[in-house]
């Protein structure tokens, strides 16, 4: 990652936003993050600005996700992909293979030796929060991927901060960054991502090659393909707002 300044906003971008450590700071329950007004009037100028051109892509679920923003309702895609709702609002739903119930119930004992370990069921996968439980990372890191070995080529392992979780493979937010870029409002636009994780990586990867601008969040955890920084979630929300200001590219 170059750690270059972010491109100022312009209207001629589709930009797509992850949601926890981008435009919410990450706390120590999924349950408990809060969004203030001035992000959702920040978002839904900004979605008006780019005729529509803006989505969310999180790892939560779409239905969390409203929950978190309502009364907004953006374009999203959930789940890393699994779940994705275009600009007219109609919602697909990708997953092929549901997670076996042997699977989840292994998740569940594993939860069970610690109070500070949390699960996060998306539906579609499980997810293992160890950020209250920290001194649990090696001990559950090794048991979800013997899990994983287990189910096979049709699942995954994805690493996030402080959380680790299955999933089917297949479906990455940058499938759903490709897909959003494939219909309107978005095709023929310059795509902007913006994130925090390594869960973003296949959408910086996937912007890149697309001739776009990803912008990484936060300070260099690891080697990120990345081409700009912003500082923190401070830094996003200002990134998009205000408007009058941000008409022209850099």
């Amino acid at each position: 990652m170059s750690g270059a300044p972010a491109p100022r906003f312009a209207d001629d971008f589709a930009v797509f936003l992850d949601f926890d450590g981008t435009l919410v700071p990450i706390v120590d329950r999924p349950d408990l993050t809060e969004v203030p007004d001035a992000l959702r009037t920040t978002l839904q100028a900004a979605h008006a600005a780019l005729n529509g051109a803006l989505a969310i892509i999180t790892g939560r679920t779409i239905a969390d996700l409203d929950a978190l923003l309502a009364p907004l309702c953006l374009p999203a895609a959930g789940v890393h992909g699994l779940e994705y709702r275009d600009n007219p609002g109609v919602t697909l739903d990708t997953a092929a293979t549901p997670l076996p119930n042997w699977a989840r119930a292994a998740i569940t004992d594993l939860a069970s030796m610690d109070p500070g370990l949390l699960i996060e069921d998306k539906r579609h996968s499980l997810a293992l929060h160890y950020r209250q439980a920290p001194g649990q990372q090696n001990t559950v890191r090794a048991a979800i991927r013997d899990i994983i070995d287990k189910l096979g080529p049709d699942f995954v392992f994805q690493d996030g901060k402080m959380v680790l979780e299955i999933r089917p493979a297949g479906e990455t937010k940058g499938t759903a960054v490709t897909r959003f870029m494939a219909e309107p409002p978005y095709a023929g636009r310059r795509p902007v991502f913006i994130g925090d994780d390594i869960t973003d990586e296949d959408a910086f990867a996937v912007v890149n090659a697309l001739g776009g601008d990803s912008i990484k969040v936060g300070p260099h955890a690891y080697a990120s393909v990345a081409r700009h920084a912003l500082a923190d979630v401070d830094a996003v929300r200002a990134w998009l707002h205000p408007w009058p200001a941000h008409k022209n590219h850099q």
